[in-house]
């Protein structure tokens, strides 16, 4: 006999906070890919005057040196947007999972949660050496900082939930106990 266990209040929260970061990407990498693919595909010579084209001149031989940057500024774009909209789509695909209980969900999740935890420890250390080397703006220093505990906090708790007993169970990881904790 199978039992359907209740979705707990913590799944429903990560899986609408999954559905919003997979709609920002989304609109991120379907933003990406409109400006990549100008740049890409508008000739640059009808866009800039006479004027300009002459004022460029000490930096760019000649104009279809400044199309051949400018269609791979949009190459780049085009590439990025669409990892990016790709990985929206993932987390649009995640979140169902979440949503149903899904085991491959809970997996990926635990899977993308340490990663992240891992990037925020390694990202902390250039992002500090970088914002040390401006001494004036030992705010941008410190409120770096911060973000990286509260993204590391936030990645921890999440992490500690997904393998408490009952959000385990909900997602067939383990037997139920016989109190639901939420």
């Amino acid at each position: 006999m199978t039992q359907s266990l209740e979705r707990p209040t913590g799944v429903t929260i990560i899986a609408i906070l999954t559905i919003i970061g997979g709609i920002i990407l989304c609109f991120g990498g379907i933003s990406a890919l409109t400006l990549g693919a100008f740049f890409a595909g508008v000739p640059i010579g009808s866009m800039i005057s006479e004027q300009q084209q002459q004022q460029l001149q000490p930096e760019i031989q000649n104009e279809a040196e400044l199309e051949a940057i400018t269609q791979f500024v949009g190459s780049v774009g085009l590439v990025i947007g669409a990892i990016v909209l790709t990985v929206g789509i993932g987390y649009l695909v995640v979140s169902y999972g979440l949503l149903k209980g899904k085991g491959w969900a809970w997996t990926i999740t635990v899977v993308l949660t340490i990663i992240s935890i891992v990037i925020q420890i390694i990202s902390v250390i250039p992002t500090s050496m970088f914002n040390a080397s401006f001494p004036s703006d030992m705010n941008a220093l410190v409120s770096g900082i911060i973000a990286h505990i509260v993204g590391l906090a936030i990645n921890a708790v999440i992490l500690y939930y997904l393998y408490r007993p009952n959000v385990k169970a909900y997602f067939g990881k383990s037997r139920p106990s016989t109190t639901i904790q939420r």
